[in-house]
């Protein structure tokens, strides 16, 4: 069962905090953060951004054909110990919500230890409060938002991630109201999914982010001063269908529990854009290592895990290649 934390709050008047993170890559620690935002997201107003900067990883930028983000544009940026505080402040007193929370999540948490700041603070994932609301199936986020009539066409740039994120929650929000779910108590009995063990922690502390002062600088991709080219030909060509297949792939392994349906519908998608051999291998190698990575953490791999990798190199297989291919 779970303790108090959030579960008694009312789900109207608790504002969300909807974090978007943009990496190096899937493994928290070996990778790291190169941009973040944070948008305000409450029952019946417009979504807020509060923070979106770029964030100096002090390594090399990788994965640069998703995000667009190059070794450059990061130089001068921020470091995050430098936008932590930053971070907590718009967060405290909020639930914490991303799309893929367990994603976000993750790298949030392994960055702030790496600055010397534990916080765990209740969090809800977007991508599965859909299926869990009866409001469709799990999809990436574009596919989300095209279902439900929101404009979204800049991906992976984060400030706009964050705010498409942010306009789901809020229809989100009105289908709560309309099902008579009014507590995160009332949520939590509404389904099993992982993020719900959450609703036992208390909302952030402001006081947690007193050591960290206020950034004097940060570096926006959206801001219309900016002189980062790369978000404005983010998503185009060649690197739109990398975008876009990634996004599938990793919406569909984002449990570890892939389907046949999913396995058919990345299949389909990988077809028709026309991805190469060379550029699924890549894809899929990246997901794999992902994976492995994240399960052997604890320097440990149960029978659980060794299922769950067998079937991700099955399901790999499945759309053209898989590690040991």
């Amino acid at each position: 069962m779970l303790s108090a934390g959030i579960l008694a709050c009312a789900i109207d008047e608790t504002p969300l905090t909807v974090i978007d993170l943009e990496t190096t890559g899937l493994v928290p620690g070996a990778d790291r953060v190169v941009e973040v935002s944070a948008v305000r997201a409450e029952a019946r107003s417009e979504p807020r951004l509060l923070l979106d900067t770029l964030v100096n990883p002090q390594r090399p930028v990788a994965a640069t054909e998703i995000h667009g983000i190059r070794d450059e544009d990061v130089a001068d940026a921020p470091r995050f110990g430098e936008v932590a505080g930053d971070l907590i402040r718009a967060a405290a007193g909020t639930v914490i919500a991303s799309y893929n929370v367990y994603f976000d999540v993750n790298f949030l948490d392994c960055e702030l230890r790496q600055v010397g700041m534990r916080a765990s603070p209740p969090h809800v994932c977007l991508m599965y409060l859909r299926p869990l609301l009866g409001l469709g199936r799990k999809c990436s986020l574009q596919e989300a938002c095209k279902a439900h009539g929101l404009e979204h066409t800049t991906v992976h740039m984060t400030s706009a991630d964050a705010l498409a994120a942010a306009r789901l929650a809020g229809l989100y929000f009105a289908e709560m109201r309309a099902r008579g779910v009014r507590t995160y108590s009332d949520l939590a009995r509404a389904g099993k999914y992982k993020f719900i063990s959450s609703f036992s922690r208390p909302l952030l502390d402001p006081q947690a982010a007193a050591p960290w002062p206020p950034c004097p600088r940060v570096k926006s991709r959206a801001a219309r001063s900016s002189v980062i080219s790369v978000g404005a030909e983010a998503g185009k060509g060649a690197q739109k269908e990398l975008q876009e297949y990634w996004d599938a792939l990793t919406t569909a392994v984002a449990d570890l529990e892939v389907t046949d349906e999913e396995i058919g519908e990345l299949g389909e998608k990988k077809r028709e854009l026309g991805l190469t051999d060379d550029q699924v291998r890549a894809l899929h190698a990246r997901v794999f290592a992902g994976a492995l990575t994240r399960m052997t953490d604890d320097e440990r791999l149960s029978e659980t895990e060794a299922r769950s990798l067998r079937r991700l190199r099955f399901c790999l297989r499945e759309l053209g290649w898989s590690p040991g291919d």
